[in-house]
C-alpha cells in the first residue's frame, strides 16, 4: 500500500464548490459511473449559436476512473466531470499505471455544431528521489488532439490539485459534422512512472467550454 502522504483522499468538497461557483448544476451527479444532465428550464439564446438547452442532451460514461460525477452548466456551453479512483503511483509493491477513459455523447437539434470542447485536466502529483511521472490526455471527435507533460520532485502537499494539462478547443480535433444530431467526444487520460523511487498519480477532475454554433 502506498503511503498515506502519497494517496491522499480526493479533495470532492473543495472541487464541487468550486466548480459550482463557476455556475455548474451540481445537482446531476451520478455515481454509477455514468452521468446524464437533469432537465433545467430553457434558457435565452445567445445570438442563437447555442441550441435550446431542453433539446440538448449529454451523456458521459467512463472507464478505469472509478465513480464520476458529471456537471453541465445550465445553457450547455461548459461541463466538467470528476472522479473518485484514477490514480496510480509506485510503491513497495509495484508500479500502477493510470488509464483513463471517457466518451462523453452529445445529442443536438439539427442545424446546430459544436467544436470539440478545450479540455483541462486537473490532479495531484507527488514523486520522491528519481521518480518521473509522464502524464498524457487525448481527445477525439473529427480528428484527435494530444499533449503530454513530464513532472518530477513534486510535493504533494505543497502543490496539492493543480492544473496539469490543458487542450484548446477545436483544433486537430475537430468539429461535429453539420447536418449530425449527434457526436461523441472520446477522451483519453493517462499516466506512467519511470525513474526510481516512490511517486503518485491522480486525476481529480476534467473540464471546459463547449463551443457550440448554427451550421453555415
Amino acid at each position: 500500500m502506498l503511503h498515506d502522504s502519497i494517496f491522499t483522499a480526493t479533495r470532492m468538497s473543495f472541487l464541487l464548490v468550486a466548480i459550482a461557483a463557476g455556475s455548474l448544476c451540481v445537482a446531476c451527479a451520478d455515481t454509477s459511473g455514468e452521468g446524464e444532465i437533469v432537465e433545467v428550464e430553457p434558457a435565452a439564446l445567445d445570438d442563437g449559436d447555442v441550441p435550446d438547452p431542453s433539446q440538448v442532451s449529454i451523456k458521459a460514461t467512463a472507464s478505469g476512473c472509478g465513480a464520476m460525477n458529471t456537471q453541465v452548466g445550465a445553457v450547455n456551453t461548459e461541463y466538467a466531470l470528476t472522479f473518485d479512483d484514477a490514480r496510480g503511483g509506485r510503491d513497495d509493491f509495484g508500479t500502477y499505471d493510470v488509464a483513463c477513459d471517457v466518451e462523453v455523447t452529445y445529442t443536438f437539434p439539427a442545424g446546430y455544431t459544436f467544436d470539440a470542447p478545450s479540455l483541462d485536466v486537473f490532479g495531484d502529483v507527488y514523486t520522491e528521489d528519481a521518480a518521473v511521472v509522464t502524464v498524457q490526455a487525448s481527445q477525439s471527435l473529427a480528428g484527435t488532439a494530444s499533449a503530454s507533460r513530464t513532472f518530477e520532485n513534486i510535493d504533494t502537499d505543497v502543490e496539492g490539485v493543480f492544473e496539469l494539462l490543458s487542450i484548446p478547443a477545436g483544433g486537430q480535433a475537430g468539429s461535429a459534422p453539420c447536418g449530425a444530431t449527434s457526436a461523441t467526444v472520446n477522451v483519453q487520460l493517462r499516466a506512467t512512472i519511470g525513474g526510481t523511487g516512490r511517486a503518485s498519480v491522480e486525476f481529480n477532475y476534467i473540464d471546459g467550454l463547449i463551443p457550440w454554433r448554427r451550421c453555415q
